[in-house]
């Protein structure tokens, strides 16, 4: 007999390879995803790679996103798959076989299909990884012999993915299980109808959903602080998502009522049936619509992030860094009167070699600062001692630079304007001039830190101390030192770093003095090696969104095709030709897929505002970059969807028009 239900659950896929085939095709390319990131955290030949702890738990975590995601994609998939299957469980039933026997069909149907993905995505992933960790080291600027340990070398970390897939199948298995252990089997054959059951508090869940979405646009409209951005992201994408589910249906149905009650355009042949099936089809089956566009619109922000991270290295090293060179001195290890002697030894270094260089010097003070109710005010050293992340903390500026050019006009000080920090200015007690654009050639960004910056600058040393005195943290008796920064530009030789760390005690104008040199180069490769990671990781992710989406399309659509069957058979008997049946198939599609797509659009522009914030914090201050490749992620994003629409569009017509 287990031969039997064996050759049963094999015929059974078979039969059905429409829907088997491409859920197998999924698990085989979410394996191969997890596989190549955890071969990169084993990987013994990364060791000695630029930043490699960083890389590791940054590819961990993809790793350990990659394996709820699939838990979630795959659960919701088999479920659809067997729902499919339930008319052909109930025959069986109604032949004679009992539920027990349905369950070991059920359990050889997850075996061959635990078979075929494992040992196929076990083959892909030992092919590809070196490919992949190839591609891995150019985005991440490390030079290393790929094939150092060995051609196959990953063995471990495809075994222990393969694992982690198994249990997943186990699990959906047994989710299925415990789903179908109540059914008659009229009502198994009844089940393969229906669609999603209509809740009693529709209306109630509805409104809800309206909530959470406003709630969330509100969060991210409205955070300011890159700190809070954060945690807010994620808050505000959580109720986006929620609010999706909840209010899908009902924000559609509304959509398409209104079309309906606009008669010029509802009463005509096409749009006639069109509508009227797409009002069946959203209220019946508003969960996958949800799904495409909530995976839509996860696609559209990782990818966006990645290569606007990416791409915009050489933007935030030259806005961290102004010149190729700096020399920074830690706060309270230099002082002001022997400032000139310090400088003049940098120049004697550069004259003595023959070195055409300029040299620059900026004196910075960061002051904590908290924002309570919209307004600044100075910390109490006890909020400082306890403050943390979510805390709307902002760091002032101030910033004096003896070599820029600035026009004061007979002002004490200069602030760009910020949210609502005028009034705060006035209680300095210095004079102000106010500037909206931060057009002045001194380096008055810092990327690295997590603080939202507000900037003054002080026409001189005594001004800027004075307003320090006056914001030194309530209960702080030190005095506020500032950070020096020397900035050194011109014709200067490749060797220069090596020059600088030669005569580093001769620059010093005594041995106390806390010198870091920094090469602006060797930081950008720096900043190549974690911000390669996280745009492979982006990409991983992306395309893992991506693919289930078009698969979480095609199943939508293979739904819609075996339910409008008998629909359309009885449209071809009142008259209808296959003509006319394309052009409404068409119609129908293109609004099917239209709504996703706006929620998508509408979703990630309102997204834009606090992930932007978000991104600041790991070093993406230009917006403009930022849009641009928000607008070539949506490129790619119609491109598929639309190749998507023509490939589910000839399947549907083939079932419909052709049974």
């Amino acid at each position: 007999m287990k031969s039997l239900y064996s050759r049963l659950a094999l015929a059974g896929i078979k039969r059905n390879k429409k829907v088997f085939m491409p859920f197998i095709g999924t698990i085989i390319f979410l394996i191969v995803l997890s596989s190549i990131c955890l071969s990169l955290v084993l990987d013994k030949s990364l060791a000695g790679a630029k930043g490699m702890e960083t890389m590791k738990s940054i590819l961990f975590f993809g790793v350990i996103v990659l394996s709820i995601f699939s838990l979630i994609m795959l659960s919701s998939v088999y479920s659809f798959i067997q729902k499919r299957k339930l008319k052909e469980q109930g025959l069986y039933l109604i032949l004679g076989l009992e539920k027990t026997h349905l369950r070991v069909i059920l359990f050889w149907e997850i075996i061959y299909i635990i078979i075929f993905a494992i040992l196929i995505a076990s083959i892909f992933s030992l092919a590809l990884y070196k490919l992949s960790l190839g591609i891995f080291l150019m985005l991440t600027n490390n030079s290393i012999n790929i094939f150092e340990g060995g051609f196959f070398n990953n063995i471990l970390a495809v075994a222990i993915v393969d694992l982690i897939f198994i249990a997943i199948l186990i699990f959906v298995f047994v989710i299925q299980i415990i789903k179908m252990r109540n059914y008659s089997p009229i009502a198994l054959v009844n089940e393969s109808k229906a669609g999603d059951r209509k809740n009693k508090f529709t209306k109630l869940i509805a409104l809800l959903g309206i909530i959470f979405i406003a709630g969330g646009y509100a969060i991210s409209l409205t955070t300011k602080n890159p700190v809070q951005a954060f945690f807010k992201f994620f808050i505000a994408a959580t109720l986006v998502i929620i609010g999706t589910y909840f209010a899908f249906s009902t924000i559609v149905t509304l959509f398409l009522e209104l079309l309906k009650n606009n008669r010029a355009l509802y009463y005509k042949k096409g749009n006639f049936l069109s509508v009227s099936g797409l009002l069946y089809r959203v209220n019946n089956n508003s969960r996958s619509l949800a799904n495409i566009a909530i995976l839509s619109t996860a696609f559209t922000i990782v990818l966006t992030s990645g290569i606007s991270l990416y791409a915009g290295i050489g933007d935030a090293t030259n806005r961290l860094f102004p010149a190729p060179y700096a020399i920074r001195t830690e706060a309270g290890s230099l002082s002001i009167k022997n400032l000139e002697k310090y400088r003049n030894n940098i120049r004697s270094l550069l004259a003595d070699n023959k070195i055409e260089g300029e040299v620059t010097t900026t004196y910075e003070w960061s002051i904590p600062l908290v924002r309570e109710k919209n307004k600044l005010k100075v910390m109490a050293k006890r909020e400082w001692t306890n403050a943390n992340l979510k805390n709307d903390i902002i760091s002032l500026d101030i910033i004096y630079s003896p070599d820029a050019k600035l026009d004061f006009k007979g002002k004490d000080l200069i602030y760009f304007k910020e949210d609502n920090n005028e009034e705060f200015i006035k209680t300095l007690g210095f004079s102000a001039r106010q500037v909206s654009n931060e057009t002045i050639d001194i380096p008055l960004e810092s990327v690295q830190t997590i603080f939202e910056k507000n900037k003054i600058l002080a026409k001189d040393y005594e001004t800027a101390n004075k307003i320090c005195d006056k914001l030194n943290f309530k209960g702080n008796r030190s005095k506020l030192s500032p950070n020096i920064t020397s900035l050194i530009k011109g014709n200067l030789p490749k060797d220069f770093n090596n020059l600088l760390n030669e005569h580093k005690n001769d620059i010093k104008v005594n041995p106390n003095q806390k010198l870091t040199i920094i090469d602006r180069q060797q930081t950008k490769e720096e900043f190549l090696s974690d911000y390669g990671v996280i745009f492979f990781v982006g990409i991983i992710l992306s395309l893992a969104f991506l693919i289930t989406m078009g698969l979480a399309i095609y199943y939508k659509f293979l739904t819609e095709a075996y339910e409008d069957v008998e629909r359309f058979k009885i449209l071809r008997k009142l008259g209808l030709d296959e003509i006319d049946g394309k052009k409404i198939i068409r119609k129908q599609m293109a609004w099917l897929l239209f709504l996703p797509i706006v929620f998508c659009f509408i979703h990630t522009s309102f997204a834009l505002p606090v992930l932007q914030k978000f991104l600041m914090l790991i070093g993406l201050m230009n917006t403009k970059l930022f849009i641009k490749s928000m607008i070539f992620v949506f490129l790619i994003y119609i491109i598929f969807y639309l190749v998507i629409y023509k490939f589910t569009e000839k399947i549907y017509t083939k079932i419909v028009l052709e049974k």
